[in-house]
C-alpha cells in the first residue's frame, strides 16, 4: 500500500509538473502545449464540446505534435482524433489537424484546422 502511495504521488507530481512547465529552457514553447491548445480550437467546434474525450499518451491515437517553425512565431502542426456525441448523442470519432502558432506562449493563434469524421 505505501508503495502506491508514494509512486501515486510522483506520478501526479510529475504530470503536475508537464502541465506546468510550458516553455523549454530557451522560452520556445513545448510540443505538448500545441497539442492542448488545439484540443481546445477543436472542442468550439464541436456539437458537444463537454462529451469530448481526446485518447491519452498511452492511448495509439494520441495526436502527433510537428514543429512547422523552430524560431519565433513558433508555428506546430498537431494531427489526433477526438470522441464526442452528436447532435443525436451518438458518440463519433472525428480526425482534426490543427496548426497554431504563438509568439510567447501566452497566446496562440489558430491558423489552419480540418475536421473529418471517420
Amino acid at each position: 500500500m505505501r508503495t502506491r502511495t508514494t509512486t501515486a504521488a510522483l506520478i501526479a507530481a510529475g504530470l503536475l509538473a508537464t502541465l506546468t512547465a510550458c516553455e523549454s529552457g530557451d522560452g520556445k514553447p513545448l510540443d505538448e502545449s500545441a497539442a492542448v491548445m488545439c484540443e481546445d480550437f477543436v472542442k468550439q467546434r464541436l456539437k458537444s464540446p463537454g462529451t469530448a474525450k481526446f485518447p491519452g499518451v498511452m492511448d495509439g491515437d494520441y495526436a502527433k505534435t510537428t514543429v512547422l517553425s523552430d524560431t519565433k512565431p513558433w508555428k506546430y502542426k498537431v494531427a489526433g482524433v477526438v470522441d464526442s456525441q452528436n447532435g443525436f448523442g451518438a458518440t463519433l470519432r472525428s480526425n482534426y489537424t490543427c496548426t497554431v502558432s504563438t509568439k510567447d506562449d501566452d497566446t496562440w493563434t489558430l491558423d489552419d484546422m480540418q475536421l473529418t469524421q471517420r
